[in-house]
């Protein structure tokens, strides 16, 4: 994956968490894990990012 597709796709995930966060996902969807992905294409430590936009696990 290029740095700019995982930009995008962690701005989603996050667009997603805001505006879905109470809503049921897939049992095969990890959001988490999406997020490490991302955050490890982007050189970027993914607990800072989880920190920062306050990210939790419901």
């Amino acid at each position: 994956m290029r740095k700019e597709t995982a930009l995008v796709e962690l701005y989603g995930l996050i667009d997603f968490y805001y505006e879905n966060r109470d809503m049921p996902v897939p049992d095969d969807f990890d959001f988490f894990d999406k997020i490490k992905e991302c955050c490890e294409v982007l050189e970027v430590n993914n607990e800072e990012i989880i920190k920062e936009f306050k990210l939790q696990k419901i």
